[in-house]
């Protein structure tokens, strides 16, 4: 079984270690819920796998809520800016901390967002997964980058999770999301749950999440395995 503890200051969130030392680690970049059950449990799973394993704490050591209303007003107060620093910070401990040499991004939601922004920004950055982002047309306020057009950017291999009845994501930016992840020279990988709902791998109802999630999460941790083990290290 991994070890996992939760993180207080400077750096706020989880961590879960393999039983055996890892060269390879993955940051979760969670839901607007933040660090709950969803996010440590699935950082545990990685860790059973033999992966280093992090998540995030979006709301920088807030007391955990689930109340939708107040979570989407903490959503609003992060600019990708502030959060694009943050999530570097992870980062950089993960590597300096931790022994972490490959590093792999997979975020959910909002943080599907905000894994295809870091992807694009740091090409150190080995793996990104993006579980149905949140990616709202047009921007909102506190939004300053277009996520979709600086996808093409991203230098690693890329998958994504689309489902099929998306209330936050429209059918036309996802489309436009297709585009600029296939046309990279990097593998992109796209599963499509035609039944499944946003956020269906943290949603127990309808059972179409349930099916769909069946066959994402050991895909999802498959893809990290394969494509961290194949990071050249440079030795």
């Amino acid at each position: 079984m991994s070890k996992s503890h939760r993180l207080t200051g400077p750096l706020h969130g989880y961590l879960a270690l393999p039983d055996a030392s890892a060269q390879a680690g993955v940051l979760i970049l969670p839901t607007i819920f933040g660090v709950n059950a969803f996010a440590s449990g699935f950082a545990d799973r990685l860790a059973d796998a033999g992966l280093v394993a992090a998540v995030w704490d979006l709301n920088s050591g807030l007391p955990l809520t689930t109340d939708y209303q107040e979570c989407i007003k903490r959503a609003r107060t992060l600019t990708d800016a502030s959060a694009g620093q943050m999530i570097g910070q992870w980062i950089d401990a993960l590597r300096a901390d931790y022994g972490v040499r490959s590093i792999g991004l997979v975020g959910f939601c909002i943080g599907g967002r905000f894994a295809l922004l870091q992807a694009a920004r740091d090409k150190s950055v080995a793996a990104c997964a993006t579980a149905y982002p949140s990616i709202e047309s047009p921007r909102l306020a506190n939004q300053e980058l277009d996520a979709v057009a600086l996808s093409s950017d991203i230098a690693c291999p890329v998958y994504m999770l689309r489902p099929g009845n998306d209330h936050v994501t429209s059918p036309d930016t996802y489309q436009s999301l297709t585009r600029a992840l296939v046309g990279r020279r990097a593998p992109t990988t796209i599963q499509r749950f035609p039944e499944a709902e946003h956020g269906f791998m943290h949603r127990p109802t309808p059972e179409a999440n349930v099916a769909a999630t069946k066959l994402a999460a050991p895909q999802l941790i498959a893809f990290f395995k394969a494509s961290l083990a194949a990071w050249d290290y440079g030795d």
